[in-house]
């Protein structure tokens, strides 16, 4: 039987989780790599490799390579190991397997016209809050007085954003549906806040 379709340790949900088990087999017999990043100790505490396993596996590597560069099976040895691939593969499926809503599993598949299409609409959606809550000549103006860097955004609506993000940030070793709860509940709150507040502030700058 050749070396890349060898027998792995338990049933996989996907070809990508069963090439991931297939390396992790042969990673655990060999061990050289055990001290190069957290992956290697926490496979060496497992000898079978669940689909939950290799989804945690994969989300501790964060592709450095020098596994692949270490190793003595990779490409061109039969083994074709190659982790980095394997767990960068392994965690993007991961990203989908756990996305909550699941409706939003797809954006995963087209990342970067997901990620493209919100930052642009985020972006008008928040020029547009100036625009309804007050004069829209204060974006064309110039001002050079003291203060005039909160003309846009106040103050305490940047508080409020980046607040917003830092407990975001925190809340990223949380599962999936509480951390996408605790993120809707800020947006929620800070929503319908920003604009107001961005009014009051430019009120206030031009008065």
């Amino acid at each position: 039987m050749p070396a890349t379709n060898m027998h792995t340790t338990t049933h996989h949900t996907s070809p990508v989780l069963a090439e991931a088990d297939r390396l992790m087999v042969v990673c655990n017999s060999c061990r050289y790599c055990e001290g190069l990043c957290a992956v290697f100790p926490a496979m060496e505490m497992r000898r079978i490799f669940t689909d939950g396993d290799l989804n945690y596996l994969a989300n501790l590597c964060h592709g450095c390579g020098a596994c692949y560069f270490d190793c003595q099976f990779s490409p061109p040895h039969e083994f074709e190991v190659n982790v980095p691939r394997a767990l960068a593969k392994a965690r993007i499926e991961s990203y989908r397997t756990y996305a909550w809503p699941r409706l939003f599993s797809g954006l995963f598949a087209r990342n970067g016209f997901a990620v493209g299409t919100i930052i642009v609409l985020s972006a008008l959606v928040f020029i547009a809050g100036f625009f309804v809550y007050d004069d829209p000549g204060v974006l064309r103006r110039i001002y050079a007085e003291p203060g005039a860097f909160y003309v846009f955004m106040p103050h305490d609506v940047m508080v409020l954003i980046f607040g917003a993000a830092a407990a975001d940030a925190a809340a990223g070793g949380l599962s999936p549906r509480p951390h996408l709860l605790l993120l809707g509940a800020m947006l929620a709150a800070a929503l319908p806040l920003c604009p107001l507040a961005a009014g009051a502030g430019l009120r206030a700058a031009v008065e």
